[in-house]
């Protein structure tokens, strides 16, 4: 990271370095949870005790007309407040837009639905905009793209988040996002490695595994990862992710270590053999994967030997403590603790945080770019949508006003119907009297279903809803009822229901149910605009890698 820096900015390093206190060192290798400081009683005196480097933000980070250079958001004053030899480096999990998290703020298609533009152009202005609307804020530091490949289509984890299966294909995603963001002075922090999407476990839950041989993930996983390396990717995550082919199971636990606890794979692999000088950051330290590797002392030891800079949400109150125990006891050595306090100055120091000025962007200018940037997810989402599927020729949709659809919505969640109503909206003021339904209401359609012109099974299932199947008894009853006419299967998430599905005549895939894909998928539905997107995944014997159609 040091050979990344101007002189002034290794003047400013060293200077500042000098500086710090034994605990300004310790707090550099900290990124916590904005309320856990906001939920103090007096959060500028914690802040004092505890001198965290970075802060974990969402919808903290602003406030009502607070968005311009004289007002702030309670927590970056409470910072301000705070800082002494180094400036706070905010943070934030925007894998698909600021919008998700902060409301007023863009959202796009989730990656995978980038993916399928196949629009490098699309690549690049998906990171320009996380990254220009960060660092309107002061969110330095963005926790993504998902770096991951969607090897395994069962992996409850990574699906519509992920960029896919290919990893040439996938590279030239990452590499374009990670470009876009950075710059516009936000740092990309690919994830998870060594790489998820293999197995189908979940590393919420337990430590999962990548089950690739050294030379298949050489080929897959490490290509992707050392390639964003290559593109100058500033910080990557470490998964709580073991890698049998990378290092055999402990000897004495009997289980997996996760890569947030091994030398083996973050020092070895990624630092020395791969050539990253960037900083590591762990994934959220609340997550079973890492709970399971043993005590907290061990966990937390284990994790700054292995090479962790930044550790994801450590609990201050205990964490500083135990390091200096560890540093009193030998456990843990000051060099490794200086190597990271510094790496973590470098990283802010090439982020602009030692320059003086307003750190937020005016209103007006932040509603311009806010307004351009809305644009963009538009076209992104128009781009997307994938028609793999048009037998009976019903697209484009042609019904005429006055037409009955009956719209089953699925998984039955309070958040998918929210979030599909849109949706159904669009139908309604297009004339359609629409009907919504869900699997209970089955047995009492099944005698009205002839007179229906159009059935739509709407599905958004995917791992965000801990759901990323959705056949079930009801589309049973769909496909087998010689009742319905005109099914239309719509996938508002996961690519693959098509597998399950492989007997109906018209399928699309839209990737995410965000407004602007929402839009987008009625627009090309409905013949206004084209279907461009191509499937960036692949299923045999079902669909193939780069499968389309247009009409």
């Amino acid at each position: 990271m040091l050979e990344r820096l101007t002189q002034e900015q290794k003047n400013w390093v060293e200077t500042t370095f000098r500086k710090l206190t034994l605990e300004e060192k310790i707090g550099q290798m900290v990124n916590e949870r904005a309320y856990t400081v906001l939920s103090q009683e007096d959060p500028v005196a914690y802040l004092d005790k505890y001198p965290i480097g970075s802060i974990f933000t969402g919808s903290e980070i602003i406030e009502e007309n607070a968005a311009d250079s004289k007002g702030t958001s309670r927590i970056q004053q409470i910072a301000d407040k705070a800082e002494k030899n180094v400036p706070i480096l905010f943070s934030g999990d925007f894998e698909n837009g600021i919008g998700g998290q902060i409301e007023g703020f863009t959202t796009m298609p989730r990656t995978m639905g980038l993916s399928a533009t196949f629009n490098k152009q699309d690549y690049y202005d998906f990171g320009k905009v996380i990254g220009s609307e960060g660092k309107a804020i002061n969110v330095r530091w963005c926790f993504g793209p998902v770096s991951d490949l969607n090897i395994n289509r069962e992996n409850p984890v990574t699906n519509i988040r992920s960029a896919g299966d290919d990893p040439d294909h996938a590279v030239e995603v990452l590499k374009n996002i990670v470009k876009g963001m950075q710059d516009q002075g936000c740092a990309a922090c690919p994830k998870h490695f060594p790489g998820d999407g293999t197995d189908t476990r979940n590393q919420h839950l337990v430590t999962s595994l990548n089950v690739l041989s050294m030379e298949e993930w050489k080929k897959m996983h490490g290509r992707v990862f050392r390639e964003l390396i290559e593109a100058g990717a500033m910080s990557i995550m470490a998964g709580h992710i073991a890698f049998p082919a990378g290092e055999e199971l402990d000897p004495v636990k009997q289980i997996w270590r996760p890569a947030t606890c091994s030398k083996r794979l973050l020092t070895d692999l990624l630092r020395k053999e791969m050539g990253f000088d960037g900083v590591i950051l762990s994934d959220a330290l609340c997550m079973v994967g890492y709970l399971c590797w043993g005590d907290y002392e061990t966990r937390i030891v284990d994790s700054i030997n292995a090479g962790v800079d930044v550790l994801l949400w450590p609990d201050p109150e205990k964490f500083f403590p135990l390091v200096k125990r560890a540093l009193a006891d030998g456990r843990i050595s000051m060099e490794r603790i200086e190597e990271s306090a510094k790496r973590v100055l470098a990283f802010k120091a090439i982020l602009g945080l030692a320059e003086k000025g307003p750190a937020r962007m005016e209103k007006e200018k932040l509603q311009a770019l806010l307004a351009e940037n809305a644009k963009t997810a538009k076209r992104i989402a128009e781009d997307s949508i994938t028609l793999l599927r048009n037998r009976d020729k019903m697209i484009p949709l042609r019904l005429p006003a006055g037409s009955r659809i009956l719209a089953f919505i699925a998984p039955e969640r309070p958040a998918v119907t929210k979030y599909l109503s849109r949706f159904v909206s669009h139908l309604e003021k297009r004339g359609y009297e629409v009907t919504t339904a869900k699997s209970e209401d089955m047995a009492v359609l099944r005698k009205s279903l002839k007179t229906f012109d159009c059935v739509m099974y709407l599905a958004d299932a995917n791992p965000q809803y801990s759901a990323y199947r959705t056949a079930d008894p009801i589309f049973w009853n769909l496909v087998g009822n010689e009742d319905v006419k005109n099914l239309v299967v719509i996938s508002f998430a996961s690519p693959y229901h098509l597998y399950d599905m492989a007997s109906v005549p018209t399928y699309i895939n839209a990737y995410h149910d965000c407004p602007a894909s929402v839009d987008a998928l009625t627009g090309a539905l409905f013949g206004e605009i084209p279907f461009k997107g191509k499937s960036p995944v692949s299923v045999p014997f079902c669909f193939r890698f780069g499968d389309g159609l247009t009409v």
